[in-house]
């Protein structure tokens, strides 16, 4: 690999975009492969100053370093592809995942790549895209992990997972329990206090008594209206994880199941909320239809 890499991104989406412009400053050439891609994603390719390569073979035939950044629903199906075109030719990229998978699709990507003697990094990233580089966290794991810790920690924040390729899966999912559990303990609580009128009040309570929590609040609550399915997806393979490994998983399930409640009674639909506030008469204005809602469904989640 030469002293500064091609990089390929698939694909540039919120976060991707966010990574290659820093990647960019930093004097990289990213290409990607925009076709049949969304116009969206093509507007991003032509805004950031990437190289649309076009093909995703012609891709993997130029790029030294490849990072997927699609969606952990999408992650094992893109490198199913991107392996098929590896195998049409004698390029050997690294290949660095930064889906936040399960442990186990991990496991299955590098499964795919170690059969063609292509090395791969699980990663995940700890943070919003708006906070690429200075306040996010890039989670490597894996035996080449450090290829990619020698190459970008002096670009991103990185942090090292160790050895098991999985451990970057669990090290995110499990941050994402603790971090998105305290809004969905906040959705529970609002649907309640809403119901017994007396959001406004608990609302003060909460910014009085429990003032670090409520920022922490106050900066995560109003990204849900765009991002509220892709945490269910995320809470629903982290409680496949700890059903896999045979540990309690009420909690994650639980979350699961109010994400998927509060999505479902379309509370947040169409909308984008400038701060906490706005979110929480989101729920005061619509807490009959939800309660409604809550009150005919079970428990957890089919």
């Amino acid at each position: 690999m030469s002293a500064q890499p091609v990089i390929a991104l698939l694909f540039p989406g919120d976060m991707g975009t966010q990574i290659v412009k820093e990647l960019i400053r930093n004097n990289y050439n990213v290409i990607t492969a925009g076709e049949g891609r969304s116009q969206k994603t093509l507007q991003n390719i032509k805004d950031s100053g990437i190289i649309d390569r076009g093909s995703l073979q012609s891709v993997v035939e130029q790029a030294d370093i490849i990072l997927s950044l699609s969606s952990p629903e999408a992650s094992l199906e893109l490198a199913k592809n991107t392996v098929s075109c590896l195998k049409n030719t004698n390029n050997h990229p690294i290949y660095i995942d930064l889906n936040s998978n399960t442990p186990e699709i991990a496991l299955s990507i590098e499964n795919l790549f170690s059969s063609i003697n292509i090395r791969f990094i699980n990663g995940a990233v700890m943070g919003a895209s708006k906070d690429i580089p200075d306040n996010s966290t890039l989670i490597v794991s894996g035996m080449y992990r450090n290829l990619f810790i020698d190459q970008f920690s002096e670009i991103f924040k990185v942090k090292d997972a160790g050895d098991k390729t999985e451990a970057a899966s669990a090290y995110k999912l499990l941050f994402s329990m603790v971090n998105k559990g305290m809004n969905a303990l906040f959705f529970e609580t609002m649907t309640a206090a809403a119901h017994f009128g007396i959001l406004d009040e608990l609302n003060e309570s909460l910014k009085e008594f429990l003032p670090g929590t409520y920022q922490d609040l106050v900066k995560t609550t109003p990204t849900y209206p765009q991002h509220i399915f892709r945490r269910i997806d995320e809470m629903k393979g982290l409680t496949e994880m700890l059903k896999n490994e045979n540990l309690p998983n009420m909690v994650a399930s639980g979350i699961a199941g109010t994400f998927e409640r509060v999505y479902k009674s379309g509370i947040f639909k169409d909308e984008k909320f400038e701060g906490v506030i706005d979110t929480l008469q989101s729920f005061k204005k619509l807490h009959y239809k939800t309660s409604t809602f809550y009150k005919y469904q079970t428990i957890y989640p089919k």
